[in-house]
């Protein structure tokens, strides 16, 4: 009997080490993208709470710096991936400079949702869009800017996104991302700043910066070689590419985008938030 209670506790104790680890210290990345997304919809409503110190530098450590970097360039058509509650897409487009426009993705429906609430004021300058998967709906040198804050740590690996990254920059364009540090404690995720830096270059990046940001993240700025050049903002269906035959065939509607070539259609949540 007495095994028996033992093997119970045992199990019991693994089981909570497991939780702990796997969904509320590493946010899910090695469970899946399907789990992982209906986490991050447990916890959205709440997801804030805890990054107000952090989100209240947002002008000055984020959008301001972003504009610096692009020197002027008008109507930047910008990519915000896991682009969560919207922190980033709040902090450009309370800046008066800035008059461009944000695709921010997300994995998380309930995320988006929060993040509709919070950029309710600024709908025409930012559509949000439901997207999981690998390669990301868009055709090469799509972005001038491409952005990642703090969710390289919390996916399964940090190869395929910072490609992809690469991939829809346009020459001259700017990486915004961040480095979890050390004092993150996730060690398995840490990657060291000058391991990141060469990570980045190899990936094709120059000119790499990393400068602190808060206690769990580094801020890093980075950019695409070449020279970038203003091209205006395209609409958004001639920005996205559909997900079904990959051609840029998508035509809009009052509450979907349609495909002309495969039939394909992309259905609008009340919230404007677009469902890839």
């Amino acid at each position: 009997m007495i095994y028996w209670i033992v093997g119970v506790v045992v199990f019991l104790v693994a089981l909570y080490l497991f939780v702990d680890r796997e969904i509320y210290f590493y946010e899910g990345t090695h469970l899946g993208p399907r789990i992982q997304a209906w986490l991050y919809d447990r916890w959205a409503k709440k997801y804030d709470q805890g990054k107000q110190a952090s989100q209240a530098r947002d002008a000055d450590m984020l959008a301001r710096p972003l504009l610096t970097a692009l020197q002027g360039a008008s109507q930047p058509l910008v990519l915000d991936l896991a682009t969560g509650t919207g922190r980033l897409p709040l902090a450009l487009l309370r800046e008066p400079d800035f008059d461009g426009h944000i695709l921010a993705l997300d994995i998380s429906l309930g995320m988006l949702e929060q993040a509709a609430v919070k950029l309710a004021d600024y709908k025409t300058g930012v559509t949000l869009l439901r997207q999981s998967g690998w390669p990301l709906p868009f055709a090469d040198e799509t972005f001038d800017v491409v952005c990642c804050l703090e969710a390289l740590e919390v996916m399964p690996e940090m190869e395929t996104p910072l490609a992809e990254l690469f991939r829809l920059l346009r020459p001259g364009g700017i990486l915004l991302t961040s480095r979890g540090t050390e004092a993150s404690g996730r060690r398995a995720k840490v990657v060291p700043a000058p391991d990141f830096v060469r990570l980045l270059e190899r990936k094709g990046f120059v000119q790499v910066e990393i400068m602190p940001w808060w206690k769990l993240f580094d801020r890093v700025l980075a950019r695409k070689p070449g020279t970038l050049l203003p091209a205006g903002l395209p609409r958004l269906e001639q920005a996205l590419l559909c997900p079904a035959c990959r051609q840029p065939t998508l035509a809009d509607a009052a509450d979907a985008l349609r495909c002309h070539r495969c039939k394909r259609t992309l259905l609008r949540t009340p919230e404007g938030i677009v469902l890839l």
